[in-house]
């Protein structure tokens, strides 16, 4: 620590000081004059005086002297240099900042303990002037303790670390940690970061960078050895009808990673807290398999279900949690002519008929009218190949407002009354072929739209090969989106918005008479996403993972999860909620006009009920780890370290250093600001001098006038 100038040139001005000096020695006095009678009858005598000329007031030079200095030193801004910036090594107090990472890989063994040992070592080694925070995360961060000096506190904070159901992320934590960095004012900074280090948890475009003067201290606390570990990656729910019935057939897929031989694991399923199967499965070591329970009845709705493996270093991923719910069948209504071929609408039915877990049911209607009665319970309508009356297509408007949605499928017979145009997307115009009967192919598709959204990825399916040879034509109007075209540029399928609902025009038949997308195996997915997508329905999940969040107060969000509505559930609006979490605590949810929000933190089940009640079938939500966590592979904790450094300069004689000591000794001095308080103190010191001179000559004069007298 040493005072220095960040603008020495101005020490020259301290020259400057020999003023004063000057002024004391050349300033003449004042003489009185004194008339005399005539002076003839005396006689002249030579008379010689020769005196020294001395300083006589040395208090007033020596503060005139002393304000012309602190003048001089304002104008250097003097400040006290805290750092030195050679190696990026500072002297001074520290900033600390402790990350211990709470991801549920570090319940392996004793890591969190060890964690939680090396952060208190690291406290105890604080000086006097160090300050010191605590920030645990895993998927995000939180500061626990912020830039504290009171050691009993950082204990205090240590004591309540716990291992949480997230995945490591290593971004957040840094940036919180660069930021209570950026903030402090002591001149360096130390994160000490305590993990286990899985490369899953870094990516390395975190965008991290600590400021100048700080390091990283990476300390692992993995455990040395592999670990054998086996995990529930996934369970597959399928549905039948069964007389009326609802049956699930539940498969588990279980993973290995790890081990040495074969070994053979129970896995078991629980309906409602009760073990009812058990089924062995051997593995060998990094292997895979899959477990078919017995089918069972789903009769109750919230029925909650978990796949259980025997208990191994990683408890988290031993088990696998879903809810399921009876009636949750997508109703869809298919309309055709009466006079149509029997098989028009073959394929369509067919493809609705084959789901998995029973998610559509269907009705077909024979006639051009649609009755009041035929749109009881449905979603969504499958006009195909027909010509409906003006009467129909105005209860078909009350639908779509309604929030309904429809498809209407221009086959050879298929016709909109002129009355209802403003229903469609656009102008529909005659039949054509299609490059001379060789056929035309699907040229575009809007992947953004949900219909499509699914097929976007590699190998999720492909439209390319199926060949339209018949086509209507449509001139779609400023409000309608395509959604696909044909390879000459003209409409395939187009949307339009009405009210809550929406229709959809496809230009060509759903059967395999124009076309032969029916025979295609894309042909399926694409009518179920058709289906779900004009009904408003998504794929169920009976599922969520650790960090999303669900709205309870959006019954249309709820039933796009797979879930029931909050009114269904009996989460009534405008009354108080409570959820029960997975750890037993009590987070409550107050009424509100807006949106409830429910963050899932924890693996297990969150139960919601009203405060006080007790439900025979309460409303609840089933949350699984990241699985992303159960892969143990490691990063280089010192290749991490590297990374979020900042970068230090490498010699003192650089552009570089240069550049860095300077920035640094500017931020120095206008922390400090010591040349305002200079001033002021030189002001100060004009003033006293100015007092004191004036009453000095004041007191020169009245003695020399009495002297005259």
């Amino acid at each position: 620590m040493s005072l220095t100038f960040l603008v020495p040139l101005f020490l020259l001005g301290i020259a400057g000081v020999v003023v004063p000096i000057v002024v004391h020695l050349t300033r003449r006095q004042r003489r009185n004059v004194v008339h005399f009678p005539s002076l003839m009858f005396l006689e002249k005598i030579p008379y010689q005086e020769q005196r020294r000329r001395r300083i006589q007031h040395w208090f007033l030079l020596s503060l005139r002297a002393l304000a012309l200095a602190l003048l001089v030193f304002a104008f250097a801004r003097p400040f006290v240099d805290q750092s030195s910036l050679g190696l990026g090594a500072s002297s001074g107090p520290r900033e600390v900042v402790v990350l211990i990472d709470q991801s549920y890989s570090m319940a392996i063994g004793d890591q969190l303990d060890r964690a939680k040992e090396e952060a208190q070592r690291v406290f105890d080694q604080l000086g006097p002037l160090d300050r010191a925070s605590l920030v645990v995360f895993s998927r995000g961060a939180y500061v626990i303790a912020r830039s504290t000096s009171d050691r009993i506190r950082l204990r205090a904070a240590l004591d309540t670390v716990a291992v949480s159901s997230g995945a490591t992320r290593f971004g957040p934590a840094l940036k919180v940690a660069q930021t209570i960095l950026e903030e402090s004012n002591l001149p360096s900074g130390d994160v000490y970061l305590l993990s286990d280090f899985q490369r899953n948890g870094w990516n390395g475009d975190e965008g991290v960078r600590l400021p100048p003067g700080s390091r990283v201290i990476p300390i692992s606390v993995a455990e040395g050895s592999a670990i054998d570990n086996v995990m529930v990656t996934d369970v597959t729910l399928p549905r039948q009808i069964v007389a009326g019935r609802e049956r699930v057939t539940p498969t588990a897929r279980i993973v290995r990673r790890g081990g040495t031989a074969a070994r053979e694991i129970a896995v078991t399923l629980e309906l409602d807290g009760q073990q009812i199967q058990s089924r062995p499965l051997l593995l060998e070591p990094n292997a895979a398999g899959a477990v078919t329970f017995q089918p069972f009845t789903l009769s109750q709705p919230h029925t909650t279900g978990t796949v259980h493996l025997p208990e191994d270093p990683l408890l988290a991923d031993n088990s696998h949690h879903f809810v399921l719910s009876p009636g949750s069948a997508l109703g869809v209504l298919i309309v055709e002519g009466a006079g149509a071929a029997r098989d028009v609408s073959l394929y369509l039915r067919g493809a609705l008929d084959v789901s998995d877990d029973g998610r559509f049911d269907v009705r077909l209607r024979r006639a051009s009218a649609i009755r009041p009665v035929d749109l009881d319970g449905v979603a969504a309508v499958f006009l195909n190949d027909v010509q409906i009356d003006g009467g129909s297509a105005e209860r078909l408007r009350e639908f779509m407002e309604g929030g309904g949605g429809i498809l209407v499928a221009l086959g050879q017979d298929g016709g909109w009354p002129a009355s209802a145009a403003d229903l469609l997307p656009g102008t529909v115009g005659p039949m054509e072929d299609r490059v001379q009967g060789r056929g035309g192919r699907l040229g575009y598709l809007e992947y953004d739209h949900p219909v499509f959204e699914v097929f976007s990825g590699p190998r999720s399916g492909d439209f390319t090969g199926a060949r339209f040879y018949r086509a209507r034509r449509l001139q779609p109007t400023d409000s309608a989106t395509v959604l696909a075209r044909f390879d000459d540029g003209s409409v395939a399928l187009a949307e339009v918005g009405i009210g809550q609902g929406k229709v959809l025009v496809w230009m060509t038949s759903l059967d395999a008479f124009w076309n032969d997308l029916a025979l295609q195996p894309v042909y399926l997915p694409f009518v179920h996403r058709l289906a779900e997508y004009l009904g408003g329905r998504a794929e169920a999940v009976p599922w969520f993972v650790t960090g999303q969040v669900v709205d309870l107060a959006n019954p249309n969000a709820l039933e796009t999860a797979g879930l029931v509505s909050s009114r269904a559930a009996g989460l009534l609006d405008g009354l108080d909620q409570v959820a029960l979490t997975p750890s037993g605590a009590n987070r409550p949810m107050p009424a509100s006009d807006g949106p409830r929000y429910l963050p899932l933190d924890e693996h297990g089940f969150y139960t919601v009920r009203q405060p006080g009640s007790d439900p025979d079938r309460p409303f609840v939500i089933a949350v699984n780890v990241d699985l992303e966590e159960s892969n143990l592979t490691r990063i280089d904790p010192e290749e991490l370290a590297l990374q979020i450094e900042a970068p230090r300069a490498a010699t003192a004689g650089s552009a570089t250093f240069t550049v860095a000591a300077e920035l640094q000794r500017e931020d120095q001095e206008r922390r400090q600001s010591l040349w305002r308080w200079l001033l002021v103190v030189a002001l100060g010191l004009f003033i006293t001098e100015t007092a004191i001179s004036n009453w000095v000559s004041r007191r020169g004069s009245g003695a020399q006038g009495v002297a005259t007298g």
